[in-house]
């Protein structure tokens, strides 16, 4: 049995997608809605089934206690949460191809702590400075440490030393981080210290609307370049040789990647290894064609932050663990676990 099928659009148009795709897509997607629905039910305020639907359903005036907190306050939260983690996969799994590097997370690689610098700074010279504006300063930020890391790492992508660069760079940023938040106010301290642990508590619809926003306009693009994606994995040599400009196209990636993850540290803080572990995921499910593993990605990321920020918020309470902490947990065991899979794949390589 072939292990592609062929949508046909037209006379023209062919579309391939492997079986384990086309498997994996649906299951990932009834598994999003479902959790997305469980989500909306739990939090400190006891709510029903009826509560969630008619917040759903019926207008704001006829809404209950209950029905209002669910529209107002998870169901923004709710739906940031799904939309950052896919962004996050989205910059994780094209720094994994650009660097060569499956390890590659814009947390780990200090994408997401240039960022959280640069948002730290503006808000301590302009405090009244919109979220929009900060998308665009964390953008900034982001891009500068990806250029500066890839540029110092360059001779190192396939040893793996880009990774410990990054882990450099990383732990420089986070001294500017600690000194920027002992140098403020004890209210700027307390602010500044909850949004770098990187939590969704404070996001509500206009966050939702800036990050929705900012999604819609990247991944048609991300999707719409990702067939360059499968000869860089090939090498910049042999990519070279089918006809691709490889240095155009690493700038544009990086670019991508520095954008996708921009967003989410100005609306919700750095939140790191969700690049890492749905791209991990997403390879495991549908092999190695990157527009499959993007999609598959995506949204293995959404339940990724989605699960995150609900246990975190549940599971202890009263006490509210943020979602970027609740991550990192279970990220530095999916990190040493991928670091300990790939030195055996070297190994029976060579």
């Amino acid at each position: 049995m072939s292990k592609t099928v062929v949508l046909r659009l037209g006379a023209n148009i062919s579309l391939p997608f492997s079986r384990r795709f086309l498997v994996a897509l649906p299951l990932l997607v009834a598994a999003l809605l479902v959790s997305m629905f469980a989500a909306l039910n739990m939090g400190a305020m006891q709510t029903q089934l009826g509560d969630v639907w008619a917040a759903l359903t019926t207008p704001a005036d006829q809404w209950s206690d209950e029905a209002r907190s669910v529209a107002l306050f998870r169901l923004p939260r709710i739906l940031a949460a799904v939309l950052a983690g896919a962004m996050l996969a989205v910059s994780g799994y094209l720094l994994q191809v650009v660097s060569r590097n499956g390890l590659a997370d814009p947390g780990i690689l200090g994408l997401s702590d240039g960022a959280t610098v640069a948002v730290m700074v503006t808000s301590f010279l302009m405090p009244a400075v919109a979220v929009g504006a900060l998308g665009g300063v964390a953008l900034v930020g982001a891009l500068g440490v990806a250029l500066l890391v890839l540029g110092l790492g360059r001779r190192m992508l396939q040893s793996g030393g880009i990774i410990l660069v990054g882990l450099s760079v990383n732990i420089v940023l986070g001294a500017v981080v600690e000194v920027i938040l002992v140098s403020g106010s004890a209210m700027q301290f307390s602010r500044l210290l909850v949004w770098s642990r990187g939590t969704l508590a404070s996001v509500d619809a206009g966050d939702l609307r800036f990050m929705a926003i900012w999604c819609a306009a990247m991944i048609p693009c991300v999707l719409l370049v990702s067939r360059w994606l499968a000869p860089l994995l090939l090498g910049p040599q042999t990519a070279e040789s089918l006809g691709l400009r490889v240095g155009p196209a690493y700038a544009l990636f990086v670019v991508l990647a520095a954008a996708a993850a921009a967003p989410v540290v100005a609306t919700c803080g750095p939140v790191a290894f969700v690049g890492l572990m749905s791209s991990y995921i997403a390879r495991g499910l549908v092999g190695d064609r990157p527009g499959e593993v993007l999609v598959t990605a995506m949204l293995a990321g959404g339940l990724i932050l989605l699960w995150a920020d609900t246990l975190g918020r549940t599971l202890f309470s009263p006490i509210i663990v943020s979602a970027g902490i609740m991550v990192s947990v279970v990220g530095v065991l999916s990190f040493i676990l991928a670091a300990r899979l790939g030195q055996r794949r070297s190994a029976r390589q060579e």
